[in-house]
């Protein structure tokens, strides 16, 4: 369950069509049939592509027409000789056979990597003990970690190391050695792993200063819980906060656990403005008559990462049912499908982030937390997000772009304020 798991309905919009048609029939049983679209005559491609772009209309009508045949089945199997239908039929059972193996195999990976976790439980459990201050770690424990500090490090810090060493002492006297465990660690390292880190507002980190443990633990059924531990605060009474992913007891088609749903928890937060999930507006009212006054309170929902453990979650009524009063509805049933299809792209692109996160939190966090604290995991995860030009950066100063990308940037900067902000994530409203 390491992997990602496949959704159920995959992206076809690319797959070619006819699927299962063969891109050459020269030696087929269909050569007797030639294409009846007559070929674009060279020269002529320019001519057509100029009059589909001026023809928005025209446009649409064909990629309608032609996205209804993805997915669609050619005939060219049913074409077949009745001997050749036969070997495919008994290559569909060879598969059948080789498919069976495979969820067996996925079944006991997943009954090995429980088995492992296990292991790995008493190793968490004293992470958690040094990061909350209970325990030290030994000796031997700190030698091991300086010297693959030091393998790390030997490189980038050359003729420098007398230098940083002074500055750490400093700092050290400076902190004192009263420090308790390891303030924020749970903080710094949720804001290192990108994904996360964009759904994290400054009023999250507030009550994420406060994590001593994130952990996780498989369920009997196929699936797994992550489970947020809080020390005291003033934000909110919860102790933990749970989030569970399921997945369906069938196997996919391509052999993997298909994920399903996810179910979150109920937060108990100490009082309204220690909720960062809601903004809270007031304003007076005066009474014309009275001239008494009193505070109307708005609230509204705002995105944060508390909204986690409120998933979203599809719609329950059936579409068929949506589709039949669409089709009496004649073209506001049109409208009404429009309308229903950015609804399903918009809980689409929600379902994908939020699954997305607890995949991240489960393969990536937990299991390398300290080097997500320290910021050394950030390039091994995201490498293309730092293999940038770096020279080319400053090439503005030394005059040797051209004006037009002079302009791009220009127009950039006004057209966009805080350029390198950071976006905010798909919406997660929580109830």
């Amino acid at each position: 369950m390491s992997e990602p798991i496949k959704k159920k309905n995959g992206d076809i919009s690319k797959a070619p069509t006819p699927q299962n048609t063969p891109a050459s029939v020269t030696n087929s049983y269909l050569k007797s049939q030639p294409p009846t679209v007559p070929t674009i005559e060279e020269g002529n491609e320019n001519k057509i592509n100029q009059t589909l772009a001026n023809n928005p209309v025209l446009l649409s009508m064909i990629q309608g027409k032609l996205g209804d045949l993805v997915g669609k089945n050619s005939g060219y199997v049913a074409n077949l000789p009745q001997a050749v239908k036969n070997r495919v039929y008994g290559l569909k059972s060879i598969q059948q056979q080789q498919m069976k193996l495979e969820a067996e195999f996925q079944k006991e990976l997943l009954e090995l990597e429980k088995r492992y976790f296990k292991k790995y439980e008493p190793l968490y459990a004293k992470r958690k003990q040094v990061i909350v201050g209970d325990v030290e770690p030994t000796e031997q424990e700190i030698e091991e970690g300086k010297s693959l500090e030091e393998k790390d490090e030997e490189e980038e810090e050359g003729d420098e190391d007398d230098e940083n060493k002074e500055e750490q002492e400093e700092e050290e006297s400076a902190v004192g050695k009263d420090a308790k465990g390891i303030p924020g660690f749970w903080l710094t390292a949720l804001e290192n792993l990108s994904t996360v880190s964009e759904t994290i507002t400054d009023r999250d980190s507030e009550v994420l200063e406060h994590l001593i443990d994130i952990r996780m633990q498989y369920l009997s059924t196929p699936g797994f819980e992550l489970i947020f531990e809080f020390g005291d605060n003033e934000h909110l009474s919860n102790t933990t906060l749970t989030k569970t992913y399921h997945y369906q007891a069938e196997l996919g088609y391509s052999g993997d656990f298909v994920y399903d749903h996810a179910t979150g928890c109920e937060i108990n937060w100490k009082s309204k403005e220690k909720n960062p999930t809601i903004n809270i507006e007031r304003r007076k009212q005066r009474n014309k008559t009275t001239k008494q006054t009193r505070t109307i309170e708005k609230i509204t929902p705002t995105e944060s990462f508390f909204n986690f453990f409120d998933p979203p979650k599809p719609p329950k009524v059936e579409k068929g049912e949506d589709n039949e009063d669409a089709e009496d509805n004649g073209e506001e049933g049109n409208d009404n499908d429009d309308e229903e299809e950015e609804e399903d792209e918009e809980l689409e692109a929600r379902l994908e982030l939020d699954y997305q996160l607890g995949e991240e939190i489960k393969d990536r966090l937990i299991p390398r937390a300290v080097d997500w604290f320290t910021g050394d995991a950030v390039d091994f995860a995201y490498p293309d997000e730092f293999d940038g030009d770096e020279e080319g950066e400053y090439s503005d100063e030394d005059g040797e772009d051209d004006d037009d990308d002079d302009d791009e940037d220009e127009d950039g900067e006004n057209g966009q304020d805080g350029q390198g902000e950071k976006q905010p994530p798909a919406e997660c409203k929580q109830q």
